[in-house]
């Protein structure tokens, strides 16, 4: 049983929590002293990751391992002051309380034996004793020398870790040598900026420096210059910053010279860089090459390397490049036993956007998720049930069932989770509906206002998937005494203005495309057949409208809807009683003419896609008998006749025409 009870106590606990750190933020502000020459970026450093990323860690250790001459802060440079006997006595220095008669020189020197202090000691240079040295060494930075700012970058580096980058003395330090670096961008050379960039890396503050932005956008203005080394190190801090800092056009076309002469794992890098910057690949030769690459050397490949070129490859390709995709599939049928459980989530996952599906891989990627499922986290179940319901897939093995049943009981023992990603168990529980898999307790939890409020906030638009599993509980669980919660009509009304599209007129404001022309085409075409027919969102949790038409089988004409149908977006579903009102209804058929446009099909396949394929189940639970028109079966049709006998031939094998 889903615990629901423990929903709401940690519903309650991240409210508490929430407030302590509100609390706790506003009391560590306050005790920050003011560093005149300090430009503090208080709002990045609040959300600075102070771990460091996996996939990060692997590409730049990739760099680090190259022979290639790849710009590395190395930190075993460090050299102990020579006036400095014994690491592990404090400096006389810092603790005098007049520093105007040091020279720039002891004042340095003196930061030099304090951070190795702190290193023998295990001490923090938040220690309160170093905060009037540590002010008065911020206020001097500006004469450092650039071996000098290296030096203080690398003794940064070395200190014990601080609980936050925004600890005392400790940001002082950091804000105050990242302003000196952005003051020295401009005479610095490209190899200079690449290694005080690599430098902010390694301190774990790359997306909370300012220098790594500006640095990369002055980069930016030479990229068809820059050489392989510099591109893929540049990338590396794109993706760093997960935000694109130059013309990624411009990008692609140098990086499509220089492909042949990198290996894979630093195509992996760039890889990983285009995708966490959004960026899709938009250069065929450069996929091209990419397809061939990971082809070619699929058997050696690691599995951070596989997953960033997967996931970039995804990303941008199109129809066109369906051939390749099928290609790749085939050579990884041999590589699912050995490649890790992420890896074969990410291989389930390449064909999603264009619904291409190899079901030979997709069958040995199941079995390993039926076999591991234990060790996956919530989003891995998320993601391998998108993959799934997408396909449709139904297996000779009834693997595909048997994992979708272990999801949902294993989904009870994941509530922290769930408290962290509220919107991924929503989005879990919506896939699972699709493959035929619910729990009526997990869905009446998740539709409760407050998981709502949790997962998307008060003021803003709530997400498709809620709308779906709403929709599902009215429609597929009508019948099974479901006293569970509902969302509001006013909800579904907003909802319903949202999250639908508008319906299709010609001369309009708004562009019409492919799919809105053949329905509007239709629609036209049909009048002369059936009149009179409406285009209406019967299913408000499906984006495109879909033309009604009421036929009474008996006196073998249409009849108008009923004239207090519900008003277009009003999220309302429209049951037969709804369309007819109070007319008779048992001569009368509810016909839904559904596009079946090449998204709602799997590609090669006879079959549809899940959410499609509910559409289908959910307008005929509720009375209605859809005719379906395949998108490419209309557009062969070229004269007007032609198209009308087509419409004929579908309505009469459903209704008495």
């Amino acid at each position: 049983m889903f615990n629901m009870p423990l929903i709401r106590c940690s519903l309650q606990k991240v409210r508490c929590v929430y407030q302590l750190v509100a609390k706790q933020s506003r009391v560590s502000a306050s005790r920050l002293p003011p560093v005149a020459t300090a430009c503090f970026h208080l709002n990045h450093a609040i959300a600075a990751k102070v771990f460091v990323d996996k996939e990060n860690k692997h590409a730049h250790d990739v760099l680090v391992q190259s022979l290639k001459p790849y710009q590395i802060f190395r930190l075993d440079t460090i050299a102990q002051p020579a006036n400095v006997t014994d690491a592990t006595e404090l400096p006389a220095l810092v603790t005098t309380s007049d520093l105007s008669n040091a020279t720039f020189e002891e004042v340095f020197d003196t930061f030099n034996a304090l951070a190795h202090y702190c290193i023998k000691t295990n001490t923090c240079i938040s220690d309160s004793r170093f905060q009037h040295f540590c002010e008065f060494f911020c206020e001097q930075t500006h004469k450092l020398s650039d071996e000098q700012l290296l030096t203080a970058l690398r003794l940064l580096s070395q200190l014990p870790t601080e609980a936050t980058v925004r600890e005392l003395n400790f940001m002082q330090l950091w804000n105050n040598l990242d302003v000196e670096c952005c003051r020295r961008v401009e005479r610095w050379s490209s190899d200079e900026l690449l290694l005080v960039c690599d430098a902010w890396y390694t301190l774990n503050l790359a997306r909370v420096s300012e220098y790594v932005w500006e640095a990369l956008r002055k980069l930016g203005r030479k990229i068809r210059r820059m050489q392989p080394e510099q591109l893929v190190q540049a990338m590396f801090y794109c993706n760093v910053l997960r935000r694109p800092v130059f013309e990624m056009f411009d990008f692609e076309v140098n990086l499509a010279r220089f492909a042949d002469t990198m290996s894979l794992q630093e195509l992996g890098v760039m890889s990983m860089g285009f995708f966490k910057t959004q960026t899709p690949i938009r250069n065929p030769e450069l996929l091209d090459h990419l397809f061939k690459r990971l082809i070619t050397e699929i058997q050696t490949v690691d599995d951070i390397t596989l997953v960033s070129i997967l996931k970039v490859l995804r990303y941008s390709s199109k129809i066109p490049q369906v051939p390749q995709i099928m290609e790749l599939m085939e050579v990884l049928q041999t590589e699912i036993s050995r490649i890790s459980l992420m890896s074969c989530l990410h291989v389930a996952l390449f064909g999603v956007e264009l619904q291409c599906c190899h079901d030979g891989v997709l069958e040995l990627v199941l079995q390993r998720f039926n076999q591991d499922i234990g060790n996956a986290r919530l989003k891995d179940m998320e993601r391998i049930c998108l993959a799934i319901s997408v396909f449709n897939y139904r297996s000779p093995t009834g693997v595909e069932q048997e994992l979708c049943a272990k999801i949902l009981s294993l989904l009870e023992t994941k509530i922290d989770e769930i408290m962290k990603y509220p919107r991924c168990f929503v989005a879990c529980l919506h896939y699972l509906t699709l493959c035929g898999h619910y729990n009526e307790e997990m869905i009446t939890s998740v539709l409760d206002k407050r998981f709502v409020d949790l997962a998307y906030g008060k003021n803003v638009t709530i997400g498709r998937e809620i709308f779906n599993l709403d929709s599902f509980v009215k429609i597929n669980l009508k019948d099974s005494n479901y006293t569970g919660n509902q969302l509001t009509e006013k909800k579904r009304h907003s909802m319903g203005k949202l999250l639908t599209q508008y319906i299709p007129q010609r001369n309009q404001k708004f562009r019409l495309n492919k799919t809105d022309r053949i329905l509007l085409e239709i629609k036209e075409t049909l009048e002369r057949i059936l009149r009179p027919n409406t285009l209406k969102h019967i299913l408000p949790h499906f984006e495109r409208p879909d033309l009604v038409v009421c036929y009474d089988n008996k006196q073998r004409h249409a009849i108008p809807l009923a004239a207090d149908c519900p008003v277009d977006y009003s999220g309302a579903i429209l049951t037969r009683d709804l369309l007819l009102g109070d007319s008779e209804k048992v001569d009368v058929d509810t016909l839904a003419i559904v596009i079946v446009g090449w998204n709602n099909v799997v590609k090669d396949k006879e079959r549809f896609t899940g959410l499609f394929d509910m559409k289908l189940k959910q307008l005929r639970l509720l009375g209605h008998k859809p005719i379906l028109i395949y998108w490419h079966e209309w557009r062969t049709l070229e004269t007007p006749m032609d198209r009308q006998q087509f419409l004929k031939r579908k309505l009469a094998n459903t209704i008495n025409l």
